[in-house]
């Protein structure tokens, strides 16, 4: 919506490897990845590096795969109270960089974002409740 070239993989439930054929030097891949480490991921960063593309990792550790030699790696504690890991941290992390990449893309991201919005208001995409009088 903002950012017109950045792009999720896996789609279509394809491997990430296929998703990044075409990628290169000029390209960034963030990876996002939390023990147990998924092999898919794993792959696609050492893939990524082999293309020379830069690496950014989110995780839980700043040591994952001693093969992998991100530019950067951002820490987000899995730590809860309960059995499962809990995301929230990821998550911060996340919703930082994309606060940072839509003001990086200035008045143009700003416009694009308005731009969906208007259309899908215009198609009616949201529902809204009817409120009774």
């Amino acid at each position: 919506m903002a950012l017109p070239t950045l792009q999720l993989i896996p789609r279509h439930m394809n491997s990430p490897i296929d998703e990044m054929r075409n990628a290169g030097a000029d390209d960034v891949l963030v990876a996002i990845t939390f023990t147990p480490y998924s092999r898919d991921t794993i792959e696609a960063c050492k893939y990524a590096q082999s293309k020379g593309m830069k690496l950014i990792l989110i995780s839980d550790s700043d040591f994952v795969v001693p093969e992998l030699t991100p530019e950067v790696t951002l820490i987000a504690s899995t730590l809860s109270t309960h059995y499962f890991g809990t995301f929230t941290g990821a998550m911060a992390v996340v919703e930082s960089l994309i606060t940072i990449l839509v003001a990086r893309g200035g008045d143009d991201a700003r416009e694009r974002i308005n731009a969906y919005e208007d259309l899908r208001n215009e198609i009616d995409a949201y529902w809204r409740p009817v409120k009774k009088q």
